[in-house]
């Protein structure tokens, strides 16, 4: 094998037994091969519920200098299909079972004509 320890190279070289004693560790050692256990596992989580869209997780500090509260105080775990907000006030309400009459703003969809898919979207999601 190229490269490996050679003995002969270095049995005439001028110094002491105790010296050339320790040359024959050398050859007498063999490796143990052994499995070591990863330190780092990487985290793959199931399912995370999510509204909006994908995070990179990359915050940038505010320019007033302030704490920022994203994530802490406003919900900050966006989703890859995003949700109608008029649908999510629906279903809140529903969940309540409120029994007086609850205003919820509709939004519209501009030139709808022009835009049947989404139409389509909002009456599947409604």
């Amino acid at each position: 094998m190229p490269g490996a320890y050679n003995p002969a190279l270095y049995a005439n070289l001028p110094v002491s037994k105790e010296i050339q004693e320790v040359f024959e560790y050398i050859t007498r050692y063999k490796p143990q091969k052994g499995e070591l256990e990863t330190k780092i596992k990487p985290f793959i989580p199931d399912y995370i519920p999510a509204v909006g869209e994908v995070d990179a997780f990359l915050k940038m500090p505010k320019p007033d200098g302030q704490k920022e509260d994203l994530g802490i105080t406003v919900l900050d775990e966006p989703a890859l299909v995003n949700e109608d907000k008029t649908v999510l006030e629906l279903k809140y309400v529903q969940s309540k079972n409120v029994t007086r009459s609850v205003v919820i703003n509709v939004d519209a969809i501009e030139n709808a004509d022009k835009k049947p898919k989404e139409v389509t979207r909002w009456i599947h999601s409604v």
